[in-house]
């Protein structure tokens, strides 16, 4: 009897491939990567209802789909959908699309089903894809970002996006899949699947560099020697962060304990505020950081440091064993202050979007300046932050496709050219516009046209609209231009680079179901 249980268990398991049925890990060969999309067949769902009324699916909240004409959008945009279909699955597939929710959680009514519901999401994922791979065909040079990423200790994603330079001179960002990397998540099987992803789309010999938040994988490229692997600069910060602050980890743990005395009492918060009205501080909320992630530590010490008296007058009321002593408050200040030069460094790099690697050159030697002042008012985080930037940044203003990158930017090309030597820069430029597959009609030298580009001087507006408007005599010079210049700096946008919180997009993306994930982060980020 148990085995038969057993067999009709294994039959209810969601299938991932036509030919390879069974549970996710048990018949999958190490090599074999699922396809998308995939075939599933879905039953209709029991639905309970909470003391309150509110509907709950397998114990989480469900969303209930208004399929009347008076019911609003759930957005403006809408999608389109086959024909018979109706309005209410154009505003389910908004529910699901854009805000990442997993089908499980969506409650469906007569006459629509799951089955079909998926069916129009494959079909709606078909057709953008099209649209996508005509615009990486346009393109002569694409920058790929690879993202690793997991939904919990022991599933990891791999999340590989497209970049390019339009004719129209406009940084253009395509997601291209997300890979479920099933039996391991190591840098030669993130190089399989870059390898795997790039053959689908057809890109693997437009693509020269490839941005990555992978540890090692620069030792795992062995069949792509022609790629050149760019470590994210916000990973990189992350990590120079946390290896800086790892010897004060019991005091950060301590500052979070003092910000959750707070938020578990009402009463406290209440003396608190008393308190700051009559030593008269900023009324500002302490804020809680999650783990040791920087730009949250930053903020929470912050604050701590900011109502310290009010604070310690509440410890002293309540009796409270968590106050921080001279020294302790001492270094978390020397912390706050570091902390605070590196946001105004990533604020440097950009605040929306991808940004080109060519400021970076002139962020991290903003930075390492800021740095080297701290350390020599005896701030011993600063000093030993200094060393983590330079043992994973490095030298980077003497890596020559760094600093070519950089030249080609016409607001930070000082920041090469003032160097005592530049002619390996000129050499690769002019390399690049003797392969360059542009036509210029008027007969300049490269030599002439480059010394013309670096005696530009006042130049306004931005970099993609000072190369748009040059003029005919600059196209190879600007071709080469738009190839380095699709360079980002990291493999996330920027605006998720500055949030305290984890985002939303991040968050959600956790729950929804493997065999759905790549066609919905897929429509989610290139509509």
């Amino acid at each position: 009897m148990a085995s038969r249980m057993h067999r009709d268990m294994k039959r209810k398991r969601v299938h991932f491939d036509h030919h390879h049925r069974g549970s996710r890990h048990g018949h999958l060969s190490r090599n074999k990567f699922m396809q998308l999309p995939y075939p599933r067949v879905y039953k209709p769902e029991r639905n309970h209802t909470s003391d309150r009324g509110r509907k709950f699916l397998h114990g989480r909240p469900f969303l209930r789909v208004q399929t009347n004409q008076q019911a609003q959008p759930h957005i403006q945009q809408e999608f389109p959908t086959n024909k018979g279909l109706g309005s209410g699955i154009k505003k389910l597939l908004n529910i699901i699309i854009k805000d990442l929710q997993p089908l499980s959680s969506v409650n469906i009514e007569a006459p629509l089903s799951q089955s079909s519901i998926r069916c129009e999401l494959q079909s709606f994922y078909r057709t953008k894809r099209v649209e996508v791979q005509r615009s990486v065909n346009k393109a002569h040079n694409l920058v790929l970002s690879a993202e690793l990423w997991s939904s919990n200790k022991n599933t990891f994603y791999l999340t590989v996006a497209g970049h390019l330079i339009n004719e129209n001179w406009e940084l253009k960002s395509y997601v291209l899949d997300t890979a479920h990397l099933i039996h391991k998540s190591t840098a030669e099987s993130v190089v399989e699947q870059l390898l795997r992803i790039s053959k689908e789309w057809n890109i693997t010999e437009k693509t020269q560099f490839v941005v990555t938040n992978v540890d090692g994988i620069k030792r795992a490229q062995n069949n792509i020697r022609k790629w050149t692997f760019i470590p994210c600069f916000a990973f990189t910060l992350d990590k120079v962060v946390r290896e800086t602050l790892s010897d004060w980890e019991l005091l950060l743990r301590k500052c979070q304990q003092i910000v959750a005395f707070f938020h578990q009492s009402d009463e406290a918060s209440q003396h608190l505020q008393k308190h700051r009205i009559s030593l008269k501080l900023q009324s500002r909320e302490l804020t809680q950081s999650s783990g040791l992630k920087w730009l949250p530590t930053f903020y929470m010490l912050k604050t701590i440091l900011e109502q310290w008296p009010a604070i310690f007058e509440v410890f002293v009321d309540k009796r409270v064993d968590l106050c921080l002593n001279e020294n302790e408050r001492k270094i978390v200040d020397q912390i706050v202050k570091v902390l605070d030069v590196l946001k105004e460094a990533t604020l440097k790099v950009g605040r929306q979007g991808f940004i080109s690697i060519s400021n970076i050159i002139p962020v991290v030697q903003m930075l390492q300046e800021r740095l080297r002042n701290l350390g020599m008012m005896e701030n011993r985080i600063a000093q030993k932050l200094s060393e983590k930037c330079d043992y994973h940044i490095g030298k980077i203003n003497q890596i020559l496709w760094f600093r070519v990158c950089t030249a080609l930017d016409p607001q930070y090309k000082t920041s090469v050219l003032r160097d005592s030597s530049i002619e390996d820069v000129k050499a690769e430029i002019k390399r690049q516009m003797r392969e360059s597959k542009s036509v210029c009609h008027k007969s300049r030298s490269d030599e002439s046209v480059l010394l013309n580009y670096w005696e530009m001087k006042d130049i306004s507006g931005s970099t993609l609209e000072f190369w748009r408007n040059l003029p005919e005599e600059f196209r190879k010079l600007s071709s080469v231009a738009r190839k380095n210049l699709s360079v980002v700096s990291t493999v996330i946008p920027m605006e998720n680079v500055h949030q305290m919180k984890e985002s939303q997009i991040i968050n959600r993306r956790n729950c929804l179901e493997p065999e759905n994930l790549n066609m919905i982060l897929f429509l989610n980020s290139n509509l």
